[in-house]
């Protein structure tokens, strides 16, 4: 849709007016940029060393969220339960808070949580239904040597 403002002059007055080319009022494209596409083009633009510091921040809590989300040793559950409640946490008075690391990068602190929230449903769904696939497998049977 193009509009185009045009002074109209009428009686020693300016007005403004619009002007609708041919075509419906409202066009919606779909404005698709893929994750290919934008990494590059938001890469290529350099970041202040306090951003660098906060995307790696970021990058190092969701890596130990990811990674250790179903760890069962001491050291790999404190590393997820640290990443978890940084994550969660809602106080945005520290300059490194999950919050002020998202909106500093552009990225929605909430939308980003439930994302994390549903892959790590997923991740444990996935766990739970392999454990109980390898149960109900029938037990290979042992035979002795006759001897």
């Amino acid at each position: 849709m193009k509009t185009r403002h045009r002074k109209q002059k009428q009686e020693g007055k300016v007005q403004l007016g619009l002007r609708f080319d041919d075509g419906p009022l409202v066009r919606f494209e779909a404005d698709i940029l893929a994750a290919e596409d934008f990494a590059p083009l938001y890469r290529s633009r350099p970041l202040s060393p306090e951003r660098e510091l906060m995307v790696a921040v970021l990058e190092g809590a969701l890596a130990d969220y990811q990674r250790c989300c179903s760890a069962r040793d001491k050291k790999g559950m404190k590393q997820f339960a640290s990443a978890k409640a940084w994550i969660l946490e809602s106080d945005s008075e520290w300059i490194f808070s999950f919050i002020n690391c998202c909106e500093a990068l552009g990225i929605e602190p909430g939308y980003l949580r439930r994302g994390l929230v549903r892959w790590q449903r997923t991740k444990l769904r996935r766990i739970e239904a392999a454990s109980v696939a390898r149960r109900q497998q029938a037990p290979k049977r042992l035979f002795r040597a006759a001897a």
